[in-house]
């Protein structure tokens, strides 16, 4: 039974179940109505712990890489797109998110590091 779908689409699979004649027809819906309801709760769960794993996994292959601030996501991109951890993360526009991200860290200790050098001299 799908977690989106609805009780008159899916009662033709249930109607033979042998179980399903233990319950009055109040029953049976409300019953199917909170299977639906807990599906859909764990589906999204699921599917958030998903993209979680997908994004540790990119910054991950974004760490091993060993890029520089300069560094552009065409030119990453061509070099990481067959990896699989960068193909986790599976729209473009939050993978150029999280290198974005990533880069604007990597400028920020640049800088800090190039204003420690300054005041050392």
């Amino acid at each position: 039974v799908s977690a989106f779908s609805t009780w008159e689409k899916e009662l033709h699979k249930m109607v033979f179940d042998p179980r399903y004649l233990l319950l009055n027809p109040e029953e049976r819906k409300q019953i199917f109505e909170q299977f639906v309801k807990t599906r859909v709760r764990e589906e999204y769960k699921e599917k958030k712990n998903k993209l979680l794993l997908a994004k540790e996994e990119f910054k991950k292959l974004l760490e091993e890489s060993k890029l520089s601030p300069r560094t552009t996501f065409k030119e990453f991109a061509e070099k990481h797109g067959r990896d699989q951890r960068f193909r986790l993360v599976q729209k473009k526009k939050d993978q150029e998110h999280f290198f974005n991200q990533f880069i604007l860290i990597l400028k920020k200790r640049d800088k800090e590091n190039r204003i420690r050098l300054r005041k050392m001299r």
